[in-house]
């Protein structure tokens, strides 16, 4: 069984479209409460996790079962810097691009690892201040410390989703990215 593709957004669009495909899905086949939750638990960090690396989320989200086997699926398109791509694939439970399975594969995934662009920890501008001795405006650390805790959340994130489910997978073909969080109940 599939069920709907649901349209997912930054705007909050769509979120609880899936919370609520989620819900059905779990009555459809009777899970017990708890893995019911589970599940809904496994939509709700997958949805954030996406969102929390990629910074933005314009995505297709569906579920698949046989039985008591659940796959559920997001994909997205996003460019990728390293460290946001790094990012994602320390998230699968495998730690590798699922895309790079050939040689084929693992040739394109080398060549979008090197092409892709590489984030600046620290602003231009704020380095350029630093290095000059010049007063930085109010906000600045305040702004690096919110982008520490983001990094904690990612973290908590992605414990939560190892924990309940049996496998994350996830495929990067250029700015495609595909996630698949495996559950068998």
């Amino acid at each position: 069984m599939k069920t709907d593709i649901i349209r997912i957004d930054n705007q909050g669009n769509g979120f609880s479209e899936a919370m609520n495909q989620t819900v059905k899905i779990a009555e459809y086949n009777s899970l017990n409460p708890k893995d019911s939750i589970h599940l809904q638990i496994m939509t709700e960090e997958l949805l954030s996790l996406v969102r929390s690396i990629t910074g933005s989320l314009n995505a297709s989200f569906w579920i698949e079962n046989d039985a008591r086997y659940y796959e559920l699926h997001l994909s997205t398109r996003s460019d990728l810097t390293k460290e946001k791509r790094t990012m994602l694939l320390q998230s699968a439970t495998s730690g590798k691009n699922e895309a790079a399975s050939s040689f084929i594969g693992r040739l394109r995934d080398f060549l979008e690892q090197a092409s892709a662009p590489q984030a600046n920890d620290i602003p231009d501008d704020v380095l350029n201040k630093l290095l000059s001795h010049e007063e930085l405006p109010e906000n600045t650390f305040r702004n690096m410390e919110n982008a520490i805790e983001a990094s904690t959340w990612d973290e908590y994130e992605k414990s939560i989703l190892h924990s309940i489910s049996d496998s994350v997978l996830i495929a990067i073909r250029g700015n495609l990215v595909d996630i698949t969080v495996v559950k068998t109940f």
